[in-house]
């Protein structure tokens, strides 16, 4: 019946030779037969459909179309015909994209022509087959994808890592000694533990190569006269995630059996590398993440802190309104704002602003408000003294490179006198009751606190009418910028609290402020906010 029926194969691959040298193959076996060739995936295809083999015999890399994309066309299209891949190449991708191609065997070439012939018969009877070293290739895949699964839901600090290799990378590399490091020091894996340790030149050599490379017993070797007589050699640097450099190193010594078959594993513990390089990168990166984490949670408490320092309500005078805000553009601030109850009931008025930004800032503003608010207390008539004393005691305390502009005012609610000194501040606004463009501009009386220690502030003196408004404000209002880089400036400012003239103290605020984010728009807020708006009743 065979003799009546031989099996019809089709042979497929880009090289004339080696269909030269299989189709003598089939000629030595009565039970099998010729019926084509093709010499790409392509034609390999239509040769399908028009002779209808029984087997094909399929290389795997071929032009036009490759021998997995030809054998899913073929089952498709012809799902009696069956197809093995007789390859080369025995990496576990390709393996497992042949098989899943729909290919019943996977051979290498070098196989002996009995055991193709028996392959193409068990193909024939639907039974599939496997060449042993694509077989290992795929038990020691799966082995790899179990430590990865292991890995990946270990604790994602690497702190788990050692016992990890331990427990899974002796039952890839069977009959070897293994050892991985971490350069400079750090020892991940000694398998086994009573073995000999790899050499320094070992390591030293590995720091400086990206690839993997094996070597036979007696083969000489980069660090030394020759590898051992009776051992074979694997080793792989470990590439960092982030240097693209050598960060350590797999080696792999076999012990017993045959010593060519490390040339198989090298897919296998370039794999093993790469797992162990992108762990320590996942490890870095959640330590960073904690970090980065931390670092928040303190930056909102030192912001919940400092906004503690500021007042809790402002104090309702008769006859008097007054409305505050301060928005900070990250989580702490070195602006700031204070109302200073004072005796007989005078009322300080403080805006300040730190030149600079982030924690030294909020600890430079904290420095000074409480300097500040001490020495109001003893110069309570006397706002020049006030900044002289916090001045000194700036200089004094802090080292910080750092200075602060301030503008603090000594209200008299029932004469609606203002004793103010400005220390290189953003001049205030004083509004008329009856005419918009009747404005008083509050300009410097001296420079900023915490540059130096010889100088003095002036007084100057100023009333507020009933009807009349007082608007003190920071830079982070006036150089608010939006998309296009422009400033919203003291001219706009000035041309809004004039348009708003009437409002109620929280009235002119709401409308600066509304104005301020109309024109920013979403362009990010690059410094902090404050406003304060002082108006006295008609």
């Amino acid at each position: 019946m065979t003799e009546l029926n031989p099996i019809r194969v089709l042979l497929v691959d880009d090289h004339a030779v080696v269909r030269r040298g299989l189709a003598a193959f089939l000629l030595a076996y009565d039970d099998l037969e010729l019926v084509g060739e093709a010499s790409s995936g392509r034609q390999a295809v239509r040769l399908c459909e028009q002779l209808q083999p029984d087997v094909v015999l399929m290389d795997l890399l071929m032009p036009e179309m490759d021998g997995a994309a030809a054998t899913r066309a073929i089952r498709e299209r012809c799902p009696q015909i069956q197809v093995i891949i007789l390859t080369s190449f025995q990496e576990k991708e390709l393996v497992q994209g042949a098989l899943e191609a729909g290919a019943i065997g996977y051979l290498l070439k070098n196989v002996s022509i009995d055991e193709l012939a028996d392959a193409i018969r068990k193909a024939h009877a639907g039974r599939p087959t496997l060449a042993p070293e694509a077989a290992q290739a795929l038990i020691v895949a799966e082995k790899l994808e179990r430590l990865g699964r292991a890995i990946v839901n270990a604790p994602p600090d690497a702190s788990t890592l050692p016992e990890l290799l331990r427990a899974h990378v002796p039952g890839i590399f069977s009959d070897s000694q293994i050892e991985i490091w971490i350069f400079p020091d750090q020892r991940l894996l000694h398998y086994p533990a009573d073995g000999p340790a790899m050499e320094e030149p070992v390591w030293t050599w590995l720091h400086t190569i990206s690839d993997a490379h094996y070597f036979l017993p007696g083969t000489a070797v980069p660090w030394g006269d020759e590898a051992p007589a009776s051992d074979a050699l694997l080793v792989a640097p470990i590439i960092g995630v982030e240097s693209a450099q050598s960060i350590g190193g797999v080696c792999v010594v076999r012990r017993r059996g045959d010593p060519g078959a490390v040339a198989n594993w090298v897919p296998a513990v370039q794999s093993l590398a790469a797992q162990i390089s992108s762990t320590l990168h996942g490890a870095r990166v959640y330590a960073q993440t904690l970090a980065q984490q931390r670092v928040a949670q303190e930056l909102a408490l030192a912001g919940q802190i400092q906004a503690s320092f500021l007042p809790d309500a402002l104090p309702d005078m008769a006859g008097w309104q007054l409305a505050a805000m301060l928005e900070p553009a990250r989580e702490t601030s070195g602006d700031f704002y204070d109302v200073i109850p004072l005796p007989d009931g005078r009322l300080g008025l403080l805006v300040a602003d730190v030149a600079d930004k982030g924690i030294g800032a909020a600890l430079y503003m904290a420095l000074c408000r409480t300097l500040i608010r001490t020495y109001a207390a003893e110069h309570h008539t006397r706002p020049d003294l006030v900044l002289s004393a916090t001045n000194r005691r700036i200089l004094m305390d802090a080292r910080a490179d750092m200075f602060v502009t301030v503008f603090y005012g000594i209200l008299e609610p029932a004469s609606g006198t203002l004793t103010y000194c400005n220390a290189g501040h953003n001049p205030p606004y004083l509004l008329g009751a009856q005419n918009r463009d009747d404005v008083q501009v509050l300009r410097g009386t001296g420079m900023a606190l915490g540059v130096t220690e010889d100088v003095a502030w002036e007084q100057a003196v100023v009333q507020l009418a009933p009807g009349e408004m007082l608007l003190l404000y920071t830079d982070g209002i006036t150089e608010a910028q939006n998309r296009q880089e422009a400033f919203f400036g003291e001219k706009r400012l000035l041309e809004v609290a004039q348009a708003s003239a009437g409002c109620s103290a929280q009235g002119m605020q709401d409308a600066l402020i509304a104005e301020v984010r109309e024109f920013v728009g979403d362009a990010p807020q690059f410094d902090d906010i404050t406003l304060m708006v002082v108006a006295r009743d008609l």
